[in-house]
């Protein structure tokens, strides 16, 4: 399955998954109800959305990091309608198996406790379970919010204060990231 395909539909939940003869894998959850595994690490998809996104995962990490004062599990937003925070869901098989999936904050709407664990519900009807608490869920999704809204105080700033500068890298990418949104929106 091509990843600017399941983007389109508006990706709300990366999970990580074994499958039986192929390994450690990827599910996406669509808000559009689709469910799609894809024989890649999280990581690996990851970075292939940020390379479509135009951003930079160290960068990203790097820079909100330092502003939350977390230096893992860091939200990762590859625009400002997709904000995506981490979420333990399931234990380590092996290694390197990853156990953490991300999920868009704006699609979380509800988390209730079972048991000690949290129980998320997505405005898709889909429930994730996690092994994190109801608190640290809470929290992966404050850090979220501040993310976000740091997100969009920066594309205002840009908007109404740099009309008399020169463009600078992060103009061109806040520009590309702007038609990627757009683009999305004709399809």
């Amino acid at each position: 399955m091509d990843i600017e395909k399941i983007i389109s539909e508006r990706i709300i939940a990366i999970l990580p998954v074994y499958l039986p003869m192929k390994g450690n894998c990827t599910t996406f959850i669509t808000l559009q109800g689709g469910n799609y595994e894809v024989n890649k690490t999280v990581k690996a998809v990851l970075r292939q959305m940020s390379s479509y996104f135009l951003v930079d995962l160290n960068h990203i990490k790097a820079y909100y990091g330092s502003l939350l004062n977390v230096k893992n599990l860091i939200p990762i937003p590859f625009n400002k309608d997709n904000v995506f925070i981490p979420i333990k869901v399931r234990k380590p098989i092996s290694r390197n198996d990853g156990s953490i999936g991300y999920i868009n904050i704006d699609h979380i709407k509800k988390v209730s406790r079972i048991d000690e664990r949290a129980k998320i519900l997505l405005t898709n009807s889909s429930t994730i379970d996690s092994l994190n608490t109801v608190e640290t869920v809470n929290k992966h999704i404050k850090n979220g919010n501040i993310v976000k809204q740091l997100i969009n105080e920066r594309n205002q700033t840009y908007i109404y204060d740099q009309y008399d500068r020169p463009a600078t890298k992060g103009d061109v990418v806040m520009i590309i990231n702007e038609i990627l949104r757009i683009r999305e929106t004709i399809k």
